[in-house]
């Protein structure tokens, strides 16, 4: 699975907080999880919103989500190669070829 992983105090005690799939799905119980979930479901976020495309979701929020006390980053390489390496045409094919519904 494609996904990024929010991780509270990455440096010292590593504690996931949420996870969320190339299919806009959000694992976890926590407030983050909730308050993606909410978020993604909102089509009036002003943001989220605009993202028709999970891939497009995940690079958001592997880049707005990592600060000091939280970071998110991909589960694996294979997410990493997925989310930043592929070209358009390259992921098209990918999510054919995947059978995921990357759609927002």
């Amino acid at each position: 699975m494609v996904e990024v992983i929010i991780y509270r105090n990455p440096w010292e005690d590593p504690e996931e907080v949420a996870r969320v799939t190339i299919e806009g799905e959000v694992k976890g119980q926590t407030p983050t999880a909730e308050s993606l979930r909410e978020r993604i479901g909102d089509k009036n976020d002003p943001i989220i919103s605009e993202y028709i495309d999970g891939r497009e979701l995940l690079r958001y929020i592997a880049s707005s989500y990592s600060n000091g006390y939280v970071m998110a980053n991909y589960d694996s390489e294979e997410s990493l190669r997925v989310i930043e390496d592929l070209s358009d045409d390259e992921y098209r094919d990918w999510v054919q070829d995947s059978g995921l519904d990357t759609r927002l």
